[in-house]
């Protein structure tokens, strides 16, 4: 099943920088394939009209970003750019609106959202939908507000950055069930075997609880901002679980005890925008 896309519309000599930060921030949330932008997307060489198109045809969502100059600069004839069916941007945005796609107007630079009659016939419809404002000065938070809608729009739950964390929560909760099993069994089940199977055994815990830690410490890295509220006491009961293997015999059983206390925790930490 093909993944629900995003198309970035936007004139580059109106609002180029600001569609270029959106693209980086867009692609590193949802990933670069689910984003077309023209610049890095469009191979040299290639037909620009008719890869336009084809990506027009594979969006579910459509972004038109309007600057100030977005409406009414001219060219070389003197003539509105807006006015000419040829248009690039005029194509992107009447097909858009023509196929019913989830057409977001995003406001850059202060300006106001076009009215009916500035707009040529054929995109009259894009001045009845709801924009979204995008300002320097509160750029990030605008930024969250669009991303919930995006969201919403391609029907995802998350960032791609909060879905590996909860691959990697799942992981951790998995790798500590192992881990914890292995030390039971080493110090109990296995307590009079072979010193070769106890040896083993010992290994493959150890590789486990190595694991284990990298992907903990992957996932408070991420978690910066919960860190005062319950990363210090995750680390310790971290440390606590890796003393108690170096420190052997009797105490190495309590091992799992901290282990599953570590991905216990980890689940009510929720990680950074």
């Amino acid at each position: 099943m093909e993944k629900k896309r995003i198309f970035i519309s936007y004139r580059r000599s109106d609002s180029a920088g600001h569609a270029g930060r959106l693209y980086d921030y867009l692609k590193e949330y949802f990933g670069e394939d689910r984003i077309f932008f023209d610049v890095d997307t469009i191979k040299p060489g290639a037909d620009f009209e008719q890869k336009i198109k084809a990506e027009l045809d594979n969006s579910t969502v459509v972004l038109v970003l309007i600057g100030n100059q977005w409406l009414g600069i001219k060219d070389t004839s003197g003539n509105k750019r807006l006015d000419d069916p040829h248009d690039y941007v005029r194509l992107e945005v009447e097909t858009a609106l023509n196929n019913e796609f989830t057409v977001i107007p995003v406001l850059l630079q202060g300006v106001s959202m076009p009215s009916g009659n500035e707009l040529p016939e054929p995109v009259y419809d894009l001045s009845r939908r709801n924009a979204i404002k995008l300002s320097d000065e509160h750029w990030n938070s605008d930024l969250r507000l669009l991303t919930a809608i995006l969201k919403n729009a391609l029907g995802i739950s998350g960032s791609l950055k909060e879905q590996r964390i909860k691959r990697y929560r799942q992981i951790v909760f998995i790798l500590s069930i192992l881990g914890a099993t292995l030390s039971i069994a080493n110090n109990f089940i296995f307590a009079g075997s072979p010193t070769i199977l106890r040896t083993a055994v010992k290994f493959l815990y150890l590789v486990i609880l190595a694991g284990n830690t990298v992907f903990v410490t992957y996932l408070l890295v991420n978690m910066k901002r919960e860190l005062d509220r319950l990363g210090g006491i995750i680390i310790s009961t971290a440390v606590i679980a890796l003393m108690f293997v170096a420190w052997g015999g009797s105490l190495a059983s309590f091992t799992p005890i901290p282990l599953l206390i570590v991905a216990w925790l980890v689940n009510f930490v929720e990680p950074d925008q």
